[in-house]
Formats: C-alpha cells, structure tokens, sequence
C-alpha cells in the first residue's frame, strides 16, 4: 500500500522538518544556559526568549504572505539557511566571549521571524506532496517527526552543554538548520510557482483575513484553541513549575513535560492508524481531557498522578491539531492556504503572553489552587461550547465542504 513517505517531496518536506525540529528542540535549553552563563539573571533571559516570541507572532502573518506568493521550497530553504546562520552567529559570539544580552536578542527576534515563514509554508506544502486521501497519514506523520525530533533534540543538546558547553551547543543547532535547508532542496513538484505581485501585501493579508472568516468551523475552532493556549500557558507553563518546586522538585517536573511530549508522539501514531469521519469535533471534545494536568496540580501533585495526565494531554492535544491541519487543507483554497495557516497560528498562539503574565497576580489573589481549578473548567466548558456549535460537527474529513468546486489557473500554487 503506498504510503506519504513513498512521495519524494514529501518525504524531503518530513526529514527537513525534523532537522528543523532537532534544532528547535536543543535552542531553547543552549541559549538558556548560555545567557544565565552570561548574566545569572532570569530577567534577561526572560527577554531573549521572549524577543524570540513576540518577532515570531509579528511575522507570522507575513509568512503566509510569502508562502502563497513565492515558490515554496525556496521559502523553506532560504528560511532554514537564515535560521542557520543566525544560529551559528550566536554560537560564535558566546564561544568568542563578544557576546551580549542585546546582541543575543537580536539574534533570537531574527531566528523567531524565519520560524513564524517555516510553518504556514510546511502546512501549505504537504497538500501538494501527497494525493488527497494520504493527508490525514501525512500529517500524522509529520507531527509524529517533529514531536520525536523535538525530544531527541532537547535530550542531544543537554547532553551536549553538559559535556562542551552553551556555545558549541548552539553550534549544532545552526548545523541542523543548515541540513534542513539542503534536505527542502530536495523538494521537486510539478505545480505551476504562485503569482508574485499581484496585489499589494495589504491586499493579500486582506484577502487571506477573508478566507479565514470565511470558514465558520475554523475560526470557531481557533478561538477554542486560543482560550486553551490562554489557561495552559498561565496554568501550566507558569503555575505548574511553581507547584512542582513546592511538592516534587524540578526533576519530577521535567519528566511531567516529556510526559506530554511523549504522549503527543503516541498520539501523532493513533491519528496514522485512525480515521473518525468527525475527527475535528472528535479532537476538540478530546481536548477536555487535558483539564486533568491542572486539576492534579490543584489537588494531587505527585509524579503517579501528574505524569499520567501530562501524557494523556499530550494524546489528546495530537487528535485536533492533525484534524484541524487535514480540515484545513481539503477546505481552504490552496491558493490562499499559507495564508490562512498564518492567522490559524496567529489566533491559536497570540493568547499564549496574555496567560503567562496574569497567572502570577491571580495565584497571587486567589491562591494556587483556586486558579488551577478554575483553569481546568474553562478548558471543560469552552470546549463543550466549540462542539455544540454545527458548523464544526459537520466537517467531516474526505468532503470538500465549503472550499470552491473548481479551481482556476490562479489557484496553481508550487
């Protein structure tokens, strides 16, 4: 039986993307160590990190832009190279001891700005790497790469610090942006290269804005997928390491996350093997089940409770994104995918500062566990609201549903 991986393009798309994601997952843990190395202040690197953030929520939307305009190998290419070097600049300026808090911010804004290209540009490449009824399996798969690549990463780039140091660790993660690059090279399809310079940018955020509005079931499913990104972030990210310090110490919390991590992998193989003709009101009904994560912080936690939950978190979480991910590339025009990528990761993640900066002053003015419950109900309730709604019900995956029956020459995309 012939299967995404037996595409060339896709498969070139899946192991680039992974590379990328080895990189992702070693970043984080270099470069924090190399800025406490640096100043010992939570602070500062609160501030590269969060550079990283915020450039990558500003640019996403023109990401999408430049992936419905141009040939999008090119894009993942020149992204991954950019990524690269970047990358091997902030390497080279710990290791030359010329670095700085600012130099470090910048860096990382730039390295956060060909991240936010990277992901509408991949979402949007899969659709024309396989036929129509592989792309359930093909994302699947593609999320399942990238989950594993992340671990792998984080586990090398540990490993790595321990052994030499921040700086050649963020030397490595250059390496694997630039092995990333030369893999998206490898990408060859037919399809005539988008129209370049038909509009002007405006025009096409505009016209991207409209097609995203366009789709009920999508925008109802990202407001879900904000407002749990809202009380994960403050619940989870925030609160959950303050509770963890208190009751089981930071190397149960550290198993807790790759607890999740790991269940997103499992997670990404039972969407392989499973396919609900509902699958997208099946994943957000399955999101309530990552309410568990806080109501344990909230009243048992201990590693035998908090690790299952994590990981059943991370099962759950799998189903939407890969349902959502096929919805939308069966029912968005292809011409205008990346763009419409662009807002769904916009709306999903822009909610993510909001609950990391409130969750501090409401533990503080109704307690830790209060907070936690309440987060976990709001994950109940939002996500039965979203499923009661029809439009999101009536998706089913196979149908083309709302997207347009026929397709003119100004829809050919590369």
């Amino acid at each position: 039986m012939t299967g995404p991986l037996d595409y060339d393009g896709f498969r070139a798309t899946a192991w680039g993307r992974a590379a990328s994601f080895v990189g992702n997952g070693m970043a984080p843990v270099a470069l924090s160590f190399a800025v406490l190395d640096l100043t010992g202040s939570v602070t500062q690197l609160g501030l590269v990190v969060g550079a990283r953030s915020v450039t990558a929520v500003v640019t996403m939307l023109f990401g999408g832009v430049l992936a419905d305009r141009f040939p999008r190998r090119l894009v993942l290419q020149g992204t991954s190279f950019g990524a690269a070097v970047t990358q091997a600049a902030a390497g080279v300026s710990v290791l030359g001891g010329f670095t700085s808090v600012a130099l470090l911010m910048v860096l990382s804004a730039l390295n956060g700005a060909f991240a936010a290209v990277e992901l509408p540009t991949t979402t949007a490449l899969v659709s024309q790497t396989v036929p129509r009824e592989l792309l359930r399996r093909a994302n699947a798969l593609l999320r399942t790469f990238t989950a594993t690549a992340t671990v792998c990463g984080a586990a090398a780039g540990s490993a790595l610090i321990g052994w030499a140091g921040p700086g050649w660790g963020i030397l490595v993660d250059a390496a694997t942006f630039a092995v990333a690059g030369l893999l998206f090279g490898r990408i060859c399809l037919a399809d005539a290269p988008p129209t370049a310079g038909r509009r002007s940018l405006l025009g096409d955020l505009r016209e991207g804005r409209e097609e995203f509005l366009r789709h009920r079931w999508l925008w109802t499913v990202v407001l879900h997928a904000s407002v749990w990104q809202l009380v994960w972030a403050g619940s989870v990210q925030v609160i959950g390491p303050a509770v963890a310090e208190t009751h089981t110490g930071p190397r149960t919390w550290g198993f807790v996350l790759a607890a999740q991590a790991v269940g997103a992998i499992a997670g990404g193989v039972i969407a392989l093997r499973r396919r609900p003709r509902a699958a997208l009101a099946t994943g957000v009904l399955l999101t309530s089940v990552s309410a568990a994560l806080p109501w344990s912080l909230a009243g048992a936690p201990r590693a035998l409770v908090l690790i299952p939950a994590a990981l059943l978190a991370g099962v759950a979480m799998e189903q939407v994104n890969v349902a959502l991910t096929v919805a939308v590339q069966e029912r968005v025009a292809p011409r205008r995918l990346a763009r419409v990528t662009s807002y769904q990761v916009l709306g999903s993640l822009a909610a993510v500062p909001l609950g990391q900066l409130v969750a501090g002053p409401l533990a503080t003015a109704f307690g830790q566990g209060r907070v936690l419950v309440a987060a976990g109900v709001s994950i109940v309730v939002v996500t039965l609201a979203v499923v009661a709604v029809p439009d999101v019900r009536s998706v089913r995956e196979g149908d083309k549903g709302d997207q347009p029956r026929t397709k003119t020459s100004e829809e050919s995309v590369t």
